[in-house]
């Protein structure tokens, strides 16, 4: 989670799943060093489930957003994907055991510039 400040909803949903069966951990998917960091935290590495479902889109017609905000969406959305998969795949496959879960949106059948595009 990028913000712990905002996982109360979460901390109520998991209810006495969590710490046992579910924690709660700070991550950035734009950021290598906070994926190495929030991996190397959890014992030997084991991650059982990977859920990739960070993202966001922009709203708008493709002239009016900037190359600024169209990368981060795609270091968002698509490289923080292939980051995570990078840093958490060698160890499920190591192991033999583990499940990656990849969410995407239904928003990117629309053909929307530039969220389709990385959907």
């Amino acid at each position: 989670m990028r913000n712990l400040e905002k996982s109360e909803a979460l901390k109520e949903q998991a209810g006495p799943a969590l710490d046992k069966m579910l924690e709660i951990k700070e991550l950035d998917v734009t950021s290598e060093d906070s994926i190495r960091r929030c991996v190397n935290s959890i014992p030997q590495r084991r991650v059982d489930v990977l859920v990739n479902n960070a993202g966001f889109g922009l709203i708008g017609p493709v002239e009016s957003q900037s190359m600024a905000s169209i990368q981060h969406l795609f270091d968002t959305n698509f490289f923080g994907l292939v980051r995570l998969i990078q840093e958490i795949f060698p160890d499920m496959k190591w192991r033999k055991r583990g499940h990656i879960v990849v969410m995407s949106s239904i928003l990117g059948l629309q053909g929307e510039v530039p969220f389709g595009g990385q959907r």
